[in-house]
């Protein structure tokens, strides 16, 4: 599977979302709903940084109420009507539209009323709000189905990485493409790239480089972080290893693990490098295997040089002596 797709429009930087390492977990037993859950906590965690202000989410509120009723939460609609009925809320046979332009003027004002009566409205309307902008075309680009799916699935997962957190201290928090997402959902044949890709993510984090090793990767692929974390959720009292054997048992094989890597290189998503005889493995986003190599040597020479100028020091410091 080639994971470069072309959906976002031209000349514009592909989107990522943010989700917590250990729904890769999710995948296991459903690989199209766990990816989608993925997608979900992405979208939300996204949306929730986006700023806002009250009229322009009481716009958008109208907006989607006059022309785009099924996006909106089943609470937020049903409040609506509610107003509507006691004589709160305007609907305009012009769908709050004078001519091209949309600005309903009254229905905001008596929606920024409603807010300050009603704080659990307020706040789904924000929500809404920031859902679609973060779908919108400068954002993420993406249509969704709606926002009640959308949020359901973010809670879900919150749930389980609060779950897992509340045992394990907090997760590595990996992103990926929005496209590569899709990908997958569409095509899932080869899903343990992704596994091992948003794996491999999760450990380097920011850094440009890390040395790592076979097991530390197979772990991460299976949403844990820690070999505590590991042992407990392959284990019988996590009552859904059964899902997670299986790849457990086939990349902890060398030959599996070695060509799954050599794959991932191949279609330049990341790049290592290791020695024979040696567990340790160097891993990298995708750079070319010199570069790569040059880097580690330069990190290497760097610390060497800090030693040795450690060392020299105290040789100083007995002269003063």
């Amino acid at each position: 599977m080639n994971f470069n797709t072309s959906d976002m429009s031209e000349n514009k930087e592909f989107k990522y979302v943010q989700f917590p390492n250990c729904l890769l977990m999710e995948t296991y037993k459903d690989i199209e709903q766990g990816l989608r859950l993925i997608l979900s906590y992405g979208i939300v965690h996204y949306a929730k940084k986006l700023p806002y202000t009250l009229e322009d989410v009481a716009r958008q509120t109208c907006y989607d109420y006059y022309r785009q009723k099924d996006r909106l939460q089943q609470f937020v609609r049903s409040t609506i009507r509610m107003a509507e009925v006691n004589n709160h809320f305007s609907e305009t046979d012009s769908d709050g539209f004078s001519g091209a332009s949309f600005y309903p003027e009254e229905n905001i004002s008596e929606l920024l009323l409603l807010f300050k009566e009603d704080g659990s409205f307020k706040s789904a309307c924000i929500l809404n709000y920031q859902i679609h902008l973060a779908c919108s075309h400068d954002h993420l680009n993406i249509t969704i189905r709606s926002y009640d799916y959308n949020i359901k699935g973010y809670n879900e997962a919150l749930k389980l990485q609060g779950e897992f957190e509340k045992q394990f201290g907090p997760d590595a928090m990996p992103n990926c493409k929005v496209t590569m997402l899709f990908d997958f959902i569409d095509n899932p044949k080869d899903i343990d790239l992704f596994r091992a890709y948003i794996g491999i993510k999760s450990i380097l984090g920011r850094r440009n480089f890390i040395s790592s090793n076979k097991p530390a990767i197979l772990s991460r692929m299976v949403g844990c972080k820690s070999k505590a974390a590991f042992i407990y959720y392959t284990s019988d009292r996590y009552n859904r290893s059964k899902f997670l054997l299986p790849t457990v048992a086939k990349y902890s094989k060398r030959y599996h693990m070695d060509k799954l890597l050599l794959t991932l290189a191949e279609r330049k998503y990341i790049m290592f490098l290791s020695k024979e005889k040696v567990s340790v493995i160097y891993l990298s986003k995708y750079m070319e295997p010199e570069e790569l190599g040059n880097l580690i040597k330069e990190t290497k020479d760097r610390h060497n040089i800090k030693k040795r100028i450690k060392n020299a020091s105290s040789i100083l410091k007995s002269w003063e002596n």
